[in-house]
């Protein structure tokens, strides 16, 4: 069940970026959300099957729901994709069930029974130390480490064994092509991949007969840390198994693409022998909006709080700004709670306004306290017109996790023109650099400590930080539109496409 978006001031949305194109419908999030006809294998249309018209295949065993940036990517993906003259087929997680919120053109078929390969990973998001066959077994370490690690893999639940994981993936990913068809004029993407699920894939394609395809596969988890000890030898590794599977996916065309340039010049270093490229990560479009005049000015923890993104941090930030700011009503905060963990990230002072905030969400009605809480299972609509109402974005991420990594919650808010409060030393504070750096869109700080001070600083100086956010949205949103995304991956244009033909 999903909840509604209570009563709150809105940004006023007065012009969009003159050069990127509409596609959120006026800015009501995931766009399609019609009726269609069932198609004989997944719901949606089978129109390109009879047109002859080039397939986009988008692939992702994560999406599960319509919640979090899996099936923000893969909308995104279609809509760019569509503009483009492409039909669309989206292959999910089996669960996934809101096919309604899928555009009713493009074809969903929840096929995959396994999901999050990046658990068997070599990078930082992964549990694997040596690298693996197209079968999961252990082949790159010494024959202890092999001995040691088949082990290790056997004390995990049967379906979370990264063997059984491969065989899973593989005889999915084998009844979905089989079941829509594909032809050499379809192109494939990975929308979430990494080297293990690159396992899975090579397996794949060995046990069915496809005609030779683009694959396109991006990467999102980095390789390594800055401190990682290892690093030359978890290189290595992946390189490795890099070059194995891309070598067993031909006559299959491999592109492989990051989303940070952090992250494609790391996977440059493991000479995996194919060229990275590094893609803008797309971002919804919405209408720039003219600045809240509001005297109280509203700060936006967006997306769930999980350890990397600061979780442990949240509620020394409250106390330390409880008294001066939120108590003050200069700002209020809103955030993104789970029922079930609020305690561990409210202040127990600040308890009293927690369920005052709660129950004035779940009535409808306006939000006015030091506090506003969303639920944690925001329907996509609900959570984009959520971030409309956000006057500057806090950021408590580690920047360890996010040198390579990128954030789609902050390209969300500066393609609104919404000023960002985020940590040096990663991605984050790089698009705050390309923006004009430190105090123009925004503040970049070395210690979480200092961010009571800079959102006083935002406070004193928001005219005119608002004012450089909103010029620099337009370019936001031109750079990260899903059709230029598709665009710098290599994908024509149907048009194009085509007339090479």
């Amino acid at each position: 069940m999903t909840s509604s978006l209570p009563h709150s001031r809105q940004r006023s949305a007065t012009r969009r970026p003159d050069s990127a194109p509409s596609n959120d419908g006026g800015g009501t999030g995931t766009s399609g959300a019609g009726t269609s006809g069932t198609a004989p294998h997944g719901r949606g249309s089978d129109a390109s099957v009879t047109s002859g018209a080039p397939r986009l295949i988008l692939v992702d065993d994560n999406i599960r729901s319509i919640g979090g940036h899996f099936f923000e990517l893969a909308t995104l993906l279609i809509d760019g994709a569509q503009s483009m003259g492409y039909q669309c087929v989206l292959a999910t997680h089996h669960s996934f069930q809101e096919t309604k919120s899928v555009p009713p053109s493009c074809q969903t078929v929840p096929i995959f029974q396994t999901r999050r390969m990046v658990r068997w990973s070599l990078g930082v998001d992964g549990q694997s130390k040596v690298q693996r066959n197209v079968s999961g077994k252990p082949i790159g370490g010494s024959r202890l480490q092999n001995l040691q690690t088949s082990l290790a893999d056997w004390i995990n639940p049967p379906t979370k064994r990264p063997a059984n994981m491969i065989a899973q993936w593989s005889s999915d990913f084998v009844r979905l092509m089989q079941q829509i068809q594909p032809t050499s004029a379809d192109s494939l993407v990975i929308n979430t991949c990494d080297d293990f699920a690159m396992l899975a894939l090579a397996d794949a394609v060995s046990k069915i007969d496809l005609p030779a395809m683009r694959i396109d596969v991006i990467f999102h988890f980095a390789a390594y840390e800055n401190d990682t000890a290892d690093r030359k030898s978890i290189l290595q590794s992946i390189g490795r198994q890099l070059r194995d599977t891309i070598q067993r996916i031909q006559p299959h065309q491999v592109h492989l693409h990051a989303t940070t340039t952090a992250l494609a010049s790391q996977l440059r270093e493991t000479d995996c022998g194919c060229p990275v490229l590094s893609i803008p990560y797309p971002t919804r479009q919405r209408r720039v909006a003219v600045p809240s005049t509001h005297p109280s000015v509203k700060a936006v923890f967006a997306g769930l709080p999980r350890a990397e993104k600061g979780r442990g941090s949240i509620s020394s930030l409250i106390s330390g700004i409880e008294s001066t700011l939120l108590k003050s009503g200069r700002i209020q905060l809103s955030m993104q709670m789970p029922a079930d963990r609020w305690e561990s990230m409210i202040p127990a002072s600040m308890h009293r306004h927690y369920h005052q905030a709660v129950a004035a969400t779940d009535q409808g009605g306006p939000v006015t306290g030091p506090l506003e809480i969303m639920t944690s299972n925001l329907s996509t609509t609900d959570y984009h017109r959520w971030l409309d109402t956000a006057d500057l974005g806090l950021f408590l991420y580690d920047p360890q996790r996010y040198v390579a990594r990128c954030s789609g919650v902050l390209l969300e808010m500066l393609v609104r023109g919404v000023p960002v409060i985020v940590p040096d030393g990663c991605w984050l504070a790089d698009q705050v650099r390309l923006a004009g750096g430190h105090r123009s869109i925004g503040f970049i700080y070395q210690d979480r400590a200092e961010i009571p001070e800079l959102i006083q600083q935002f406070v004193k100086h928001r005219a005119d930080i608002q004012a450089r956010s909103i010029a620099h949205a337009q370019k936001v949103a031109r750079h990260h539109h899903a059709a230029n995304t598709l665009q710098v991956m290599g994908l024509p244009t149907v048009v194009d496409q085509a007339q090479a033909a």
